[in-house]
């Protein structure tokens, strides 16, 4: 690409068909990453997952077979502790290898766009363990900006919910005299409810996708952790459909076809009629390993979105420009050097 600049109209749909080319682009090295710090984690976490044994399946079904109130809360407590254990071991992976992963797509994929040069996988994962703490402070501070999104979501639906159930009575004492204006109170309650829950995801979309962009900052900019985030802010300034839009989208697309795979083996198994664990493991196993696969596309369509973010917010031809001009300093180095050997 000659020039950034038609980025510059670049609409959410845009985002995800660049996204898409530049994973098939870059498939062979994204997929060589995933063996390295993802594939084999998914697999191993999914078989450990407490979820997926017979002691779980055992308590739900048959609760009978426990008598002693003290067994039963020693079996409730041993099941919390297994699966607050196993969210543990995830939140570890998420907050440590998991930005060495995303990090390195991250540089390939920036190195290849903007700076038209070529990185290697031994290049980009020395890159980031040097900025491994970095990383890691800053998944945290979007840990818990996304912990408190998530909060203030969770309120304002349980506000509307209790708004919403004292309008109905207050209503209906109202309208049960008037049959067409109870038909015209549902459907405006109906549209109301619609564009409240669009309203809501759009807003989560855009708080997840703006934030996210702490990872290329970090990786490419070589801002510190608390830097980072406010870098979000300052990209994501006149974005908010465009952000949430290529958000939502992407993760529906990494997350459709293996949660597909999953609800049909759960149909299968629960169709049998005797619950077969093991059954569920293996369809859990192979969904998770396609989930893992395409898991990068994300990191694909987020970083296109960060560049195109970029380009409308500062433009990158000068830095396209100035990364040639070294590279030209570099080689007549290289030249000056190899000449004065020879001599």
């Amino acid at each position: 690409m000659e020039t950034l600049r038609p980025l510059r109209n670049a609409r959410f749909t845009d985002i995800i068909d660049y996204g898409f080319f530049l994973y098939k682009k870059h498939f062979r090295k994204i997929f060589l990453l995933d063996l390295m710090f993802y594939l084999p984690f998914v697999v191993l976490y999914t078989i450990i997952n407490p979820v997926f044994t017979d002691n779980y399946l055992n308590f739900f079904s048959m609760p009978e077979s426990i008598v002693e109130p003290t067994e039963l809360v020693s079996s409730l407590l041993t099941l919390y502790a297994m699966l607050f254990g196993s969210l543990f071991i995830y939140m570890i992976y998420w907050i440590t290898l998991n930005n060495v992963f995303d990090g390195s797509i991250i540089k390939i994929l920036y190195a290849d766009v903007v700076l038209q040069r070529e990185k290697t996988i031994g290049q980009v994962v020395r890159e980031c363990f040097r900025q491994f703490g970095t990383l890691v402070v800053g998944k945290i501070l979007y840990g818990m900006i996304i912990y408190a999104v998530a909060m203030v979501v969770y309120l304002v639906i349980i506000a509307g919910v209790f708004a919403g159930t004292f309008s109905i009575f207050g209503l209906t004492s109202i309208v049960s005299t008037m049959q067409w204006l109870s038909v015209v109170l549902i459907i405006l309650a109906a549209v109301i409810l619609i564009s409240a829950f669009v309203f809501i995801v759009l807003t989560v979309g855009y708080f997840n996708g703006k934030y996210w962009m702490f990872l290329p900052a970090v990786c490419i900019e070589n801002r510190k952790a608390g830097q980072s985030i406010a870098r979000c802010g300052n990209l994501a300034k006149n974005s908010f459909f465009l952000i949430s839009r290529s958000y939502i989208a992407g993760l529906i697309i990494v997350a459709l076809l293996p949660g597909t795979i999953n609800m049909i083996m759960v149909f299968i198994v629960s169709g049998a009629g005797d619950f077969d664990m093991t059954l569920l493991q293996i369809g859990s196993v192979a969904s998770q390993l396609l989930a893992a696969i395409l898991q990068p596309l994300f990191v694909c369509i987020m970083t296109a979105l960060y560049i195109t973010l970029r380009v409308r917010r500062e433009g990158l031809d000068i830095e396209v420009a100035l990364w040639k001009i070294i590279e030209d300093n570099i080689d007549k180095a290289k030249r000056w050097t190899a000449e004065g050997t020879d001599v």
